[in-house]
């Protein structure tokens, strides 16, 4: 039972403290969840349920059903979960702003009551879009009666239950980031205790991150966030480059980066199998939809992306001085030989299995393997050596300005495959030269950037 003073000191800071933009951050988040809905009812529903009726509705139930959908449906929820866990490190779900935190959760009323709102918005949140997206899927699929009526409340339901079980280990994430007794996998269903072990320095530390990230989403300084989300170094810290030739040096401090940060070695070879897979799938079965290599292409340009960290350290030094005398393309090009070769085993493990296992189309895959570890390098050299945003881009402006290089890859790698497993000699003559086209625009970049900031 809550306090009646408690209860009464809650509602006087809740004024005091807010005042009428606390209750205009409720209405804010009834409005977005409105616009959600209006979202998935106009877009989401027919998209969906127009892919899957161009679809052969027996192959895709077949799929469905089979041990291989099975698991890409456990992996990518096992995918969605595990990323929950890590954001919850840098920004949890209960992150009350500062004037709050200094002046009421350190009071000695219970903090799980101080922390109690924040934490439902949360919860209602992720289950409201858990909803949604089951809703929208399950309705698609029984609008285009590949299953039944009950896929629409299975799919809900599901979607409910899956978001509800990534805002516990959200919270579960944000419990571990301050060191402490309470870390264990109980308090994933005592609820009081998890928010009681919220450290006040630890809600302050995620307020702070969530003032950062707001910011460098709006001024498009993409080095801030990404010094929020960085981890200190815990691993390999005594291993040490051993000198040689320039070119060399650099790929070995790449790969030294990626043993000292182990998580984002894990992190990019998940999501580059995941998307590896779902790519060579794509290609190897005729009857498979065109959509999925789309998004094939998605988590390989962000796992491809999570291996890059040195091309970005690049563009975050540029116009500095050269410490082992290297131009600034050949640096590029370095840095892109560790990503580069991770992204080509794993493509090629996908399409040594596909074929293993009855695909078709050997010599496309090879291919579609090459052009498509081209086209990811020419895309991460766009997105590091993008510059800043244009000076009087609005917010759709600066979205686009984020977005394109990771639009243009996803675009043209799926029409690049589709072609292939077509067999079009002209289409696939084409997107072989925009993506060569890719790579040139990314090192013009390169070179642009640092004549920019050349002293």
């Amino acid at each position: 039972m809550i306090d009646v003073d408690d209860r009464h000191r809650l509602g006087q800071a809740d004024w005091i403290v807010g005042g009428e933009a606390a209750r205009a951050a409720r209405k804010q988040g009834v409005y977005a969840g409105y616009v959600l809905a209006l979202f998935a009812a106009i877009y989401g529903f027919p998209l969906v349920q127009a892919l899957f009726q161009t679809t052969d509705r027996s192959w895709l139930r077949d799929q469905l059903a089979s041990p291989v959908g099975v698991a890409a449906l456990v992996a990518s929820s096992c995918t969605l979960l595990a990323a929950a866990v890590w954001a919850g490190r840098f920004r949890g779900p209960v992150a009350p702003p500062l004037p709050w935190i200094d002046l009421v959760v350190t009071t000695p009323i219970d903090r799980a009551l101080t922390v109690r709102r924040w934490w439902r918005f949360a919860l209602a949140g992720a289950v409201f879009v858990g909803a949604v997206v089951g809703l929208v899927l399950g309705s698609g699929l029984a609008f285009a009666q590949v299953t039944g009526v009950l896929a629409i409340a299975g799919g809900t339901l599901t979607g409910m239950l899956l978001g509800l079980a990534a805002v516990r280990l959200w919270l579960w994430g944000q419990v571990r980031s301050w060191p402490g007794s309470s870390r264990g996998w109980a308090v994933l269903w005592r609820l009081p205790d998890a928010l009681r072990a919220l450290h006040a320095e630890s809600l302050r530390a995620h307020s702070a991150n969530t003032s950062t990230l707001a910011g460098s989403a709006l001024t498009g300084n993409l080095r801030t966030a990404r010094l929020a989300f960085a981890r200190p170094v815990r691993r390999a810290r005594a291993a040490r480059l051993r000198p040689g030739r320039p070119f060399g040096v650099l790929v070995r401090r790449d790969l030294l980066g990626l043993r000292r940060q182990p998580a984002t070695l894990a992190a990019g070879a998940g999501l580059a199998a995941l998307g590896g897979s779902v790519l060579i799938w794509g290609l190897t079965q005729p009857a498979a939809p065109p959509v999925a290599l789309g998004l094939g292409m998605f988590p390989l340009y962000l796992g491809f992306g999570a291996w890059a960290e040195g091309l970005r350290l690049q563009s975050d030094n540029i116009g500095t001085p050269s410490l082992i005398g290297v131009a600034a393309v050949p640096e590029a090009l370095a840095h892109l030989v560790i990503p580069a070769g991770l992204a080509t085993g794993l493509l090629g493990a996908a399409a040594a299995v596909a074929v293993a296992t009855g695909g078709t189309g050997t010599a496309g895959v090879a291919v579609a393997a090459v052009l498509t570890v081209v086209l990811l390098s020419g895309g991460h050299l766009l997105a590091a050596f993008r510059g800043s945003p244009p000076p009087t881009s609005g917010p759709q402006g600066m979205v686009l300005w984020y977005i394109r290089p990771g639009t243009i890859v996803v675009l043209l790698g799926a029409t690049m495959t589709y072609f292939l497993r077509a067999g079009q000699v002209g289409g696939v003559v084409v997107t072989v030269l925009a993506t060569a086209l890719v790579l040139a625009w990314g090192l013009a970049r390169v070179r642009r950037l640092t004549h920019l900031h050349r002293n």
